[in-house]
């Protein structure tokens, strides 16, 4: 059985569709190097760590990159405040309401130009080579994907660009999936369920069948919007704290442990 496996019934999906950042690929030292020079360029100095950074992405809309700079620019300035500590501040149920509250008192409407400033600096990294050397796919994500396309159809559906996808993907299998989507490809990113909705029709099954894997809050939305099933992953962004509140169907550690269970088998 997997280690937070939510409910007794075995999955019935036919579609499993994927998230890839924290699902597939661990980006979390570009995501900080991009924003540690986004800060420095604008020279602001910069001292989060990878973890909680990466952490600060699975809050809901702190997932989205400008939303975590204006994050971590009030974090920054309220570094002699208690609440600061961006590592507590992410670990508490209330993550997203404190985040609120700091940026609502640390940050001005004059910072904006400074924001898209920083943001554009990260962007130009994430889309780098020099990001693509920091970029890992997880430990079995191959076996795991090898596993799942012998009894299920697969896609991918992400809020990154095409390019990026296919650059950190590039030691996965792509011929496995079915259909892969990206943020090119919709008009709204998640958490809305247009892309998830646009791979179920696209391959002809219906939201009773399908399931998005996920690893943050706003892909439980999603996927609950498009009326799939869902089913959460712990090696992401998202915390299991959090991800335990949005009442995923399915959670587990990795998506290995998910193939092992929904295929009844186990890798040595």
């Amino acid at each position: 059985m997997g280690f937070g496996r939510l409910t007794n019934r075995a999955v019935d999906a036919k579609l499993l569709i994927f998230d890839v950042g924290g699902v597939l690929r661990d980006s979390s030292l570009a995501v900080n190097e991009g924003f540690r020079r986004g800060f420095e360029s604008a020279g602001i100095k910069y001292d989060f760590k990878t973890e909680d950074v990466w952490h600060l992405r699975g809050i809901g809309k702190y997932n989205r990159s400008n939303e975590a700079i204006k994050a971590l620019l009030a974090l920054t300035r309220a570094s002699e405040n208690p609440e600061s500590d961006l590592r507590k501040v992410v670990e508490n149920e209330r993550a997203e309401e404190m985040l609120d509250e700091l940026t609502s008192r640390y940050l001005r409407d004059s910072d904006e130009e400074l924001i898209e400033r920083i943001r554009s600096v990260y962007r130009r990294f994430f889309a780098s080579p020099q990001a693509s050397k920091l970029v890992r796919i997880f430990p079995f994500v191959n076996e795991a994907i090898d596993m799942l396309s012998k009894k299920f159809t697969l896609a991918i559906f992400s809020n990154a660009s095409k390019p990026t996808v296919y650059r950190d993907l590039k030691e996965v299998n792509l011929n496995r999936f079915s259909l892969i989507i990206a943020k090119e490809d919709v008009t709204q990113p998640k958490p809305s369920e247009e892309g998830i909705v646009k791979i179920m029709e696209k391959l002809n099954f219906t939201p009773k069948e399908a399931a998005y894997v996920g690893d943050t809050v706003i892909d439980i939305t999603a996927a609950r919007r498009a009326g799939c099933k869902v089913i959460a992953v712990l090696s992401g962004m998202g915390l299991e704290i959090h991800l335990r509140r949005a009442n995923p169907d399915y959670l587990f550690k990795h998506v290995l442990e998910m193939a092992e269970v929904f295929c009844g088998e186990e890798i040595e």
